[in-house]
């Protein structure tokens, strides 16, 4: 399962590159342990994702895991489901099974054009042809390092709970402590999202300023 804190990390560095993903394309080539983790913060953002990959192993453990909504082995499913999020404005993370260069070379020829690409492994010869296109008709080369937010005086603390009662109570507490450098909106909603994204995790990855020190909250009594 993608850690919460890379999660995090992903999502703060989409959010920090675009403000606003609800109906923006995002595309992704992998789901590796980079990809899985990028779609969760797709997902986060609120991101139509869909994700490119040849390895069914692969496509298994990200559904397996909440990385994808659903695989799908056509690109016509996949576009299909992904206009209607794309419409409604809604987060969707869909794994498109077979061979990257076979759907982007398609991709090509339909005209579908991503806001943004985002690769976790190096493409092929083949894709390569076909993502410098995307990219010349618009679409903008988004990489999965996090390398943006070296700059800000922040690191990420896990924050865990005894129980999820107590962890709902602890994501309140947490939301309200917003580092000055992040905006107020990417905090609420990476709040909103992570209980959705980890249902079952006590702990809670969390933004704070280097200089800071929050007190530890008390453990519940439940």
């Amino acid at each position: 399962m993608p850690s919460q804190t890379e999660t995090l990390r992903l999502y703060t560095a989409l959010q920090l590159h675009t403000a606003d993903w609800s109906g923006k394309l995002l595309l992704g080539l992998g789901l590796n342990e980079t990809g899985r983790t990028l779609a969760l913060a797709s997902l986060a953002a609120g991101a139509a994702s869909l994700f490119l990959e040849p390895d069914a192993k692969q496509l298994r453990e990200a559904n397996r895991e909440g990385c994808l909504t659903f695989a799908v082995t056509t690109l016509d499913e996949a576009l299909r489901a992904l206009k209607n999020e794309i419409r409604q404005g809604r987060g969707i993370t869909i794994g498109l099974a077979g061979e990257p260069a076979q759907w982007l070379h398609e991709m090509v020829e339909r005209g579908v054009l991503p806001y943004a690409i985002a690769m976790s492994q190096p493409p092929s010869k083949e894709e390569t042809a076909s993502l410098q296109t995307l990219q010349q008709w618009g679409s903008l080369p988004l990489p999965t390092a996090t390398s943006q937010l070296d700059s800000l005086s922040l690191h990420i603390e896990e924050d865990a709970a005894a129980t999820l009662q107590d962890r709902r109570t602890r994501d309140g507490e947490l939301r309200n402590h917003v580092p000055q450098e992040l905006p107020q909106q990417l905090q609420e909603r990476w709040f909103d999202t992570a209980p959705t994204l980890f249902p079952r995790s006590l702990s809670r990855a969390h933004w704070i300023s280097q200089s800071v020190n929050l007190p530890r909250f008390e453990e519940s009594s439940s």
